[in-house]
């Protein structure tokens, strides 16, 4: 009886992971990064981005007097590079030989897929988590600060450094920072907060600060109107320090960091001939920053 031939093996092999690695990219996956992120393309690998303009305020013009004439600056770029992200795996010929199927999907499907997003997740929550002590902005402090200088004004700063554990007033407290956000001119800059982006850990305690009748946690008859006004959506994230916490203003046009792709995730595959090993490489090829300084997001770090 005619045995299977490695040439045969090897066209199965080939076929066999086209088919499990298309399958499983396809295949609907929870994504914690698509709550509290923007995501761009870019085809270079720098990307290069600017913050609120900075147009002086308008004015009352009386008759036949002169009009000041502004022109946009671009204020505080931050370059965002892409990198590229990989994991490779492989199998023997004798793995494959002895159990095709069962190699193939255990070694190029979903596991493989899922480690590239477990970095990317972690990629992302970085840019919450690292906010308070490790990345600075374009404007020089941290992306949470109660220090962002303004381009066109010495006095003002913007503030979205929160401090304490969520409660229900300290929620009220971030809440209120947004209402004094200014441009880069110094004029008030329309925001407000739409969701509160938490660990998992600390869902139920949202749910009864933001739920309750009255206000949680607390032995009194006061009302709770913490989500009367400026009500919020709670979103988790279980790439997040536990106890950190955040407003983000989702309506803004890049609202919370910037995931920044170049490309999407990618197979390539190869024998290596001298020892019968069939090779696979997943990658992307993206980054992830801030470029807003002090706009649409305060944090707590609890």
């Amino acid at each position: 009886m005619a045995g299977t031939r490695i040439s045969d093996i090897q066209k199965m092999t080939e076929a066999g992971v086209d088919v499990v690695f298309n399958r499983a990219a396809k295949m609907p996956k929870r994504k914690y990064y698509g709550q509290i992120c923007t995501e761009r393309q870019e085809v270079k690998q720098v990307g290069s981005y600017h913050t609120i303009g900075d147009l002086g305020a308008a004015s009352v013009k009386a008759e036949a007097d002169t009009v000041n004439f502004d022109r946009i600056q671009e204020n505080y770029e931050t370059n965002i590079t892409s990198t590229t992200k990989a994991k490779g795996v492989e199998a023997s010929l004798e793995s494959l030989e002895y159990d095709l199927e069962r190699v193939v999907k255990g070694t190029f499907g979903t596991a493989l897929l899922q480690k590239l997003q477990i970095l990317k997740e972690k990629e992302v929550a970085a840019c919450y988590n690292e906010g308070f002590a490790t990345d600075t902005m374009a404007d020089g402090v941290y992306v949470f600060s109660n220090t962002h200088p303004l381009q066109g004004s010495v006095t003002l700063y913007n503030d979205n450094l929160m401090s304490g554990a969520l409660t229900g007033e300290n929620l009220i407290t971030a809440k209120n920072m947004f209402n004094a956000i200014y441009d880069q001119s110094g004029e008030l800059f329309d925001t407000e907060p739409t969701t509160l982006a938490i660990h998992p850990n600390k869902l139920y305690l949202a749910l009864q600060i933001l739920g309750s009748s009255l206000m949680a946690l607390e032995l009194s008859n006061t009302k709770n109107v913490v989500n009367d006004f400026m009500p919020i959506k709670v979103v988790t994230n279980k790439y997040f320090t536990d106890g950190y916490w955040f407003l983000i203003d989702k309506t803004l046009e890049d609202a919370g960091c910037i995931l920044q792709t170049k490309r999407g995730v990618t197979l390539k595959t190869w024998w290596v001939n001298e020892n019968q090993v069939f090779r696979g490489l997943a990658y992307e090829m993206y980054g992830a920053a801030f470029i807003s300084p002090g706009y649409g997001l305060v944090g707590s770090a609890g």
